[in-house]
């Protein structure tokens, strides 16, 4: 699971319940998306206590101890409405939630991501929370942003922390090669990277590398930045077309790899695993979600000099939005006080503490404001935050099929193709046929 924008904050208060209401105390300064403003139309407090149950799948340390805070924090300031922790396992959040919602015992606060939320909201298991989001909150989104959690006009999830895919470089390799490190207003294109990387490679070593073993989230992903959208139609009714510009990036990938510019043996690797031969040298980039940067800063040698580089350009520099996720349960006896546990989740600091353990981007600007100033300028943080900017709504999440179609069909075409089994147009075909079946 990808781990898969930014208004000034001063410190925030916590989220309180007063006598009567759900209300916040509020801090000595900042209105940031979760300040302790309760949601509209907030429950009287209950008489008796309650406890509300929320499930999470962070799993690095960091975060980890970040969201514990934050649960910890809620039931200093709320000891009549408890939040318990339930931690799932990363790799089997959907599954799990498939039982939990059959058999009545999903959890009221469930941690998610936008890609996992159509099918679920279709069917009617996540309530419609747009009316409890306080202004200050849906203020502070992006629109693009709230556009990837919106299901037949509610929406089902706060969006919380975003990846996207970005290139990793070995500064010392590239000034060894007279390549300059690009910057924010003078970014590579696909020619560029493409060139680039050519002009590292040498023998065993390459210019480039990309973990493709499971290709479908990176190339859609990423490829958005040449307009490829994928899905048309409403929502009940997605097609699929898949043209040149849904088809740019596998080609320009392909003929990276054909041109002995990219490792052919990285498609068959997952985004980590091409780590080990970037911290040796073997790759002088990487592209990777900026999510392992926690992991290159932990594992890679103190003698590795690297930085994340700004967004590579196609006719844009969009990429996918397809942020993590807080849902409320359409079974919960308490979505208002859920919801209210959301929002003091979302309160500017206690992002910027999430996003910083995982190394992905607030999708909230007050929360992005501290991230940036925490981080600065370490290793490109300050390009990859300022790239929130750049997160577009992907309509292929809106298709409940999507999760099928990607699994059944999509990777294993991409996996047939970057092996050199099909071509471009068999891939494309197969694509889109593949679509037609899964929604017969």
């Amino acid at each position: 699971m990808k781990r898969r924008l930014f208004l000034s904050a001063a410190a925030l208060g916590t989220a309180a319940v007063s006598t009567g209401c759900l209300s916040g105390t509020g801090g000595s300064a900042g209105t940031g998306a979760g300040s302790a403003a309760a949601p509209s139309g907030a429950a009287s407090t209950p008489t008796t206590p309650i406890k509300l149950s929320f499930s999470t799948y962070a799993f690095q340390e960091p975060t980890v101890k970040a969201t514990q805070e934050i649960v910890d924090s809620w039931n200093k300031a709320n000891p009549n409405i408890t939040v318990e922790l339930q931690k799932v396992d990363a790799s089997s959040v959907h599954d799990k939630l498939v039982t939990q919602f059959a058999g009545g015992s999903a959890p009221d606060i469930i941690h998610d991501e936008s890609a996992d939320l159509a099918g679920f909201s279709a069917q009617g298991y996540l309530a419609d929370l747009t009316s409890l989001i306080p202004a200050a909150l849906k203020s502070d989104v992006a629109d693009s942003v709230w556009k990837s959690v919106t299901y037949g006009g509610k929406i089902t999830g706060i969006p919380t922390i975003a990846q996207v895919y970005n290139v990793f470089v070995n500064t010392d390799l590239l000034q060894k090669a007279g390549i300059a490190v690009p910057t924010a207003d003078k970014p590579w294109t696909y020619d560029d990277l493409a060139a680039n990387a050519k002009k590292l490679s040498s023998g065993d070593n390459f210019g480039f590398a990309w973990g493709l073993k499971s290709p479908t989230a990176g190339l859609m992903n990423a490829g958005l930045a040449f307009g490829g959208t994928f899905v048309t139609g409403d929502e009940g009714k997605p097609t699929m077309k898949v043209g040149d510009a849904e088809l740019e990036l596998p080609k320009r990938i392909m003929a990276m790899i054909n041109d002995k510019a990219m490792a052919p043996t990285s498609v068959s690797m997952s985004g980590t695993e091409v780590l080990p031969g970037f911290y040796a040298g073997k790759y002088a980039m990487v592209m990777a979600g900026n999510y392992v940067a926690t992991q290159i800063k932990s594992a890679a040698p103190a003698t590795l000099k690297w930085t994340m580089i700004p967004l590579i350009k196609g006719t844009s520099q969009n990429q996918a939005a397809g942020p993590q996720t807080l849902s409320v349960a359409k079974q919960s006896k308490y979505p208002q006080q859920a919801m209210a546990f959301i929002n003091h989740y979302m309160t500017a600091e206690k992002l910027a503490a999430i996003g910083i353990g995982d190394s992905l981007i607030p999708v909230t600007k007050s929360a992005g404001d501290i991230a940036a100033k925490q981080l600065g300028t370490t290793n490109g943080w300050d390009v990859i935050l300022k790239s929130g900017a750049n997160l577009a709504d992907a309509p292929w999440f809106k298709a409940t099929k999507f999760a099928q179609w990607k699994s059944d069909i999509a990777t294993p075409q991409y996996q047939q193709f970057l092996q050199a089994k099909i071509d471009l147009a068999t891939l494309g075909k197969n694509l889109s046929d593949g679509w037609v079946k899964v929604n017969s």
